[in-house]
């Protein structure tokens, strides 16, 4: 029998259909619609299915974070089977419709794909049919619910209702264990829901995939703050173990002069402000804010966040400048965020470094004063740095200012346990490979862990300790710092 010849389909990827600008910046739907069955089909046909696929093989920085068997449902898709799809999806990720949408593919699962070794061809369309497959699944109307072993009789308490705090709870849950999460917000989700706007994360796909984790018995309990309302101390006690995914979601501002005028918002507070009306002090200092409606606005940061403070503000209806000092290629967002930014109107400034916010004699904000940078080459080889161009001051006129300059810490749940290793930024980063801390039965992962990641490394660190977990509850051996 004659070989059958593969076909690589470099150049022919499927696009995904998109709202068009002026339609998507006056609304807060989702503006990315999604592979239809014929378009994903095709789609997936470009496929060569790799026996060692590179896209799945996490090394440094590329790959998948989770390991995701792709060849194996990308296979599914090709066989019209997607329910055989969603199982494979499902058991490394409890979120393939959320990681779908918000996972920078071009850097990690994508940018390793064979079609793009040669004559500059073009990725298969990873995370739109990893969206497709979650998508076709919720909207067929199946009752779908994930296997699960018998119960253990071992309960553990999650502290933390984001990505990895879900994660684990959905893995441990799967193995037969007792789950409560504890959050502090009143909303489930964390920075899928409160930091992600809907323009790029429709909440009906997030509701669905929460609601297939509480399917399998794990209690969300929402609106206490551990080591406040409940002591961590208190849940070791009641429980077996502990995982801690609280994240590091406190707001943080630059520093510079100006920075404390009322219209100068940390990123934190504006997104959870505009994506679910709620800002708790305990992650923000500007509380009691009002949303800039209809102003000039200048969001400082290259990041996801504050690429989605910038579709935020848009929405709103301000003119909204995105202000940089590094360049475009150089950002840590995808880079077809900042395409279809400047489709709906954004104003980016890259090279440029904020120095002082600008404010009247009544404290209202009036400019952004900035001067211009350069790249200059890293003499270890490493990552260029950027420098003052001498004499380029200038000022950018805004009426408000959003800094997406990262997150800090929150060690509010940890903080009091005693001998519990916690580094000089409050984070539980001395946990070993197994995301054991040092004392025994607490584990941790996320954000809290690594001082801010995507979503996709927060998902894996919830799974990858919630096997740690197990093994700990089966046979009570720990064995911190240890393989």
């Amino acid at each position: 029998m004659e070989k059958k010849k593969v076909v690589y389909r470099r150049h022919d990827r499927n696009p995904i259909p998109l709202l068009p600008p002026e339609i998507r910046k006056n609304t807060f739907k989702e503006y990315a619609l999604g592979l239809g069955h014929t378009a994903a089909k095709d789609e997936a046909n470009r496929c060569i299915l790799c026996k060692k696929p590179p896209c799945q093989e996490h090394q440094g920085k590329y790959g998948c974070p989770v390991y995701g068997d792709i060849n194996l449902w990308m296979e599914q898709i090709q066989n019209n089977n997607l329910i055989e799809a969603m199982k494979i999806l499902r058991a490394k990720n409890p979120f393939p419709s959320v990681c779908g949408r918000v996972c920078p593919q071009d850097r990690l699962c994508e940018s390793t794909c064979v079609l793009t070794f040669k004559d500059n061809g073009q990725a298969v369309n990873i995370g739109g049919l990893e969206r497709f497959v979650g998508d076709s699944i919720r909207m067929s109307g199946i009752q779908w619910k994930d296997p699960q072993d018998p119960p253990t009789g071992k309960k553990v308490a999650v502290v933390g209702a984001g990505p990895a705090g879900l994660s684990a709870a959905y893995f441990l849950a799967k193995k037969g264990h007792s789950v409560v999460v504890f959050e502090a917000l009143p909303f489930t989700g964390g920075v899928m829901r409160y930091g992600i706007p809907t323009a790029r994360l429709d909440r009906e796909v997030l509701d669905w995939e929460i609601s297939l984790i509480e399917k399998l018995g794990v209690e969300i309990k929402t609106g206490i703050k551990v080591g406040k309302d409940i002591s961590l101390n208190e849940l070791r006690k009641q429980f077996d173990a502990v995982f801690i995914g609280v994240g590091s979601g406190r707001g943080k501002k630059m520093g510079i002069p100006g920075e404390d005028l009322k219209s100068v918002y940390t990123a934190i507070s504006f997104l959870m402000k505009a994506n679910v009306d709620y800002v708790d002090d305990m992650l923000a200092p500007d509380v009691d804010i009002e949303l800039p409606r209809n102003k000039k606005v200048a969001v400082i940061g290259g990041g996801f966040t504050a690429a989605d403070c910038m579709y935020t503000s848009i929405r709103l209806g301000n003119e909204t400048h995105l202000v940089y000092r590094r360049t475009r290629d150089t950002s840590s967002a995808r880079q077809e965020e900042w395409d279809h930014l400047a489709e709906e109107g954004a104003i980016l400034h890259w090279l440029t470094q904020p120095i002082e916010v600008i404010g009247n004699e009544k404290g209202e904000v009036v400019g952004l004063k900035c001067i211009k940078m350069e790249l200059v080459p890293d003499e270890k080889g490493g990552r260029p740095k950027p420098v003052e161009v001498p004499g380029s001051e200038h000022i950018i006129e805004c009426d408000a200012v959003i800094m997406a300059v990262g997150q800090g810490d929150n060690p509010l749940a940890y903080k009091d346990v005693e001998g519990l290793n916690i580094d000089k930024w409050n984070n539980l980063s001395t946990v070993d490979k197994k995301f054991r801390t040092n004392v025994e039965g607490i584990f941790a992962g996320g954000d809290v862990v690594n001082g801010g990641d995507t979503v996709v490394v927060a998902i894996r660190h919830g799974r990858d300790a919630a096997e740690s977990i197990h093994e700990y509850l089966m046979t009570k051996e720990w064995k911190y710092g240890e393989d």
